[in-house]
């Protein structure tokens, strides 16, 4: 199971390296055709932007994944052991929160959009909202993972938060 999840995170990876590379190679292209001969492709802003917007939200989920967002764990460290597991758990509560909003939003922002299309490409204006459905879906699934594995796995709290390997009560399990 951790093979089949690891190479997942690996086609995310090597998604996110493909939409950096295509989203640097059509900007330097552009502005390359605009300085040299006054003219640019109309499209390439616009699957550009749609390779940021996906490139941004691909990296949260790993992020998120590696538990490499943005925390504040000096106060977290310096609790008490359950009081440390509770603010933990209240933390991934929020997180899933909100998540739950996002994803409940974008999903909302999809169907409002199902019928409109971007003016040079044509894309479905959909899916970019599409990006955030699947945000909020992924980090809600790793922000339960990470209650069960503290809970239940017994995995503690600084190990979950700097998530190396060592700690990693599942990478054991293999």
């Amino acid at each position: 199971m951790n093979k089949i999840i690891n190479g997942l995170f690996k086609g995310i990876e090597a998604v996110i390296a493909i939409f950096l590379a295509v989203m640097i190679t059509l900007v330097f292209a552009n502005v390359v055709l605009r300085y040299l001969f006054n003219k640019g492709f109309a499209w390439s802003e616009e699957v550009a932007r749609l390779c940021f917007i996906y490139l941004v939200y691909l990296g949260s989920i790993e992020a998120a994944k590696d538990n490499k967002h943005l925390l504040i764990d000096s106060i977290l460290i310096k609790l008490p052991g359950i009081t440390q597991k509770l603010v933990y758990i209240l933390i991934q509560l929020i997180i899933i929160y909100l998540m739950y909003l996002m994803t409940f939003g974008s999903y909302g922002l999809m169907i409002q959009n199902l019928h409109d299309k971007w003016v040079a490409t044509q894309f479905p204006i959909w899916g970019v909202y599409l990006s955030g459905l699947f945000l909020g879906i992924s980090i809600i699934i790793i922000s339960v993972i990470n209650i069960v594995r503290l809970i239940f796995l017994k995995a503690p709290v600084s190990g979950l938060i700097t998530a190396t390997k060592e700690d990693d009560p599942l990478a054991s399990a293999e």
